[in-house]
């Protein structure tokens, strides 16, 4: 049986019911498509639906066939499609309303719902307390890019300028960006006059960034994938090559910021760490099934970890004895333990500092996602999937990326596939590294092809 997903958009204590032809009032809601998430699908109804970007989203309840999902906030104008009528109903006195029969086992669990409680102190603490943030207030948002913080839910794309000064001329150009993200540098190259064509492997953040891209009214076309099926992709569209490339390799701070994700230290969530969520072993389950000298691989390869031997003896262990680690926090504790370190000495001190799992974090990751394949496979199909005198951008975030991309950028080049001199790769200015510390180990490699 195909699931539903209902989706509840809660504003100020009341939710949005709309009301068709038939008379009965309606949660917005529609079927949960193959591969989709409920968020993503939230995501896709309400911007279909009335034109709008949705805030935050989490599952509320399920009924049967019907998943709910809770939705605090939106952006952009509500503009109904094809409803008689849409009305702002207090959560409590929802049930109130003749309710279609899809719509109301869900309404049943929104009429108990309340407010949401307020943070104590003066600063909120945990990523659900930033829903100033996470809304997208201008004010939050402009607070935290001054403390030098990336807004809650909110991504920083790097090396903005830069990217689009090597990628053009773009006024009439094709351009594929490989990992969509957020949407910024997609919307640069956009608004510099490119027919853009982005992919992300992540559903959920990509049905948000399309929803963004379509409000700004930015010529996109959005793809779920890996971009190791970039050459498929283009096919799909009828497209041979492309006049613009751009790959930015690091993860994403939507990702790396929600709790639920699981890819880092910072907030205590299920130890997932997959780009998506559809498919896959989670990196609790990698643990689980891996050897010791795997674990050890894995830190040594793809973290330069000089402590891979004690860690991966500590996480053996706790499996062992049924204690493996199910959450980010359990991840943190059994690196400190290995390394001997205490709660204070875990803590990272500002937003430049290395936190000590960090580099176990950054590996793990990588490992789930089969990151390295994924690179090692877009970078043999690159000269292909360039027009002659077609231009490529990179960004590269550790040392383990840039390895393989100078290599493979070289071996090309060498075979004349490259303009030469290769450019030596540049590094992000001194003040978008103080605006945005996750800049600050980016390499932007180009080439243009022969």
């Amino acid at each position: 049986m195909a699931a539903n997903c209902v989706v509840v958009l809660l504003r100020s204590g009341s939710v949005l019911l709309a009301r068709r032809g038939d008379g009965a009032w309606e949660f917005p809601w529609g079927a949960l498509l193959d591969g989709e998430t409920p968020e993503s699908a939230a995501a896709r109804i309400l911007n279909a639906e009335f034109g709008i970007l949705p805030g935050p989203a989490k599952e509320l309840a399920r009924a049967g066939d019907r998943v709910g999902i809770l939705v605090s906030g939106f952006a952009g104008a509500l503009k109904p499609v094809g409803d008689e009528e849409v009305a702002w109903v207090e959560s409590r006195r929802v049930l109130e309303r003749e309710l279609s029969p899809v719509c109301r086992p869900i309404a049943e669990v929104v009429a108990l719902h309340r407010r949401r409680s307020r943070y104590s102190g003066t600063h909120p603490r945990s990523f659900d307390e930033k829903y100033k943030e996470l809304s997208g207030d201008p004010d939050a948002m402009a607070k935290a890019a001054a403390r030098g913080s990336t807004p809650a839910g909110a991504h920083l794309s790097i090396m903005v300028p830069e990217i689009s000064a090597a990628l053009a001329p773009l006024a009439g150009a094709t351009a594929l960006d490989c990992t969509l993200g957020w949407g910024g540098h997609a919307a640069a190259l956009a608004r510099a006059g490119a027919k853009v064509i982005g992919l992300d492997r992540d559903g959920e953040e990509l049905a948000r960034t399309q929803a963004r891209l379509a409000a700004a009214e930015l010529d996109v076309t959005a793809r779920q994938s890996d971009y190791a099926g970039a050459r498929g992709v283009l096919k799909s569209v009828d497209i041979v090559a492309v006049d613009a490339l751009l790959a930015d390799l690091g993860v994403s701070s939507m990702q790396l910021d929600r709790p639920e994700r699981g890819m880092s230290f910072k907030n205590d969530g299920p130890l997932d760490m997959r780009m998506d969520r559809s498919r896959g072993a989670t990196a609790a389950e990698w643990i689980e099934s891996a050897t010791r000298a795997q674990i050890v691989d894995a830190l040594v390869r793809y973290g330069d970890e000089p402590d891979a031997e004690k860690i991966a003896a500590e996480l053996r262990a706790r499996v062992d004895r049924r204690r493996a680690p199910k959450t980010t926090a359990e991840l943190v504790d059994a690196v400190a333990a290995a390394k001997g370190l205490t709660p204070d000495q875990m803590r990272k001190k500002d937003a430049f500092a290395k936190h000590p799992a960090a580099r176990v974090f950054q590996a793990l990751r990588i490992v789930v996602n089969s990151e390295r394949e994924s690179l090692l496979a877009l970078l043999e199909d690159l000269p292909r999937l360039l027009r002659s005198g077609g231009r490529v951008a990179l960004l590269t975030f550790h040392s383990g990326e840039e390895k393989l991309v100078q290599a493979a950028l070289d071996a090309q080049a060498n075979a004349g596939l490259w303009r030469a001199p290769l450019p030596a790769p540049r590094k992000a200015s001194a003040e978008e590294v103080r605006l945005n510390p996750r800049a600050r180990s980016a390499r932007l490699w180009t080439a243009v092809r022969a």
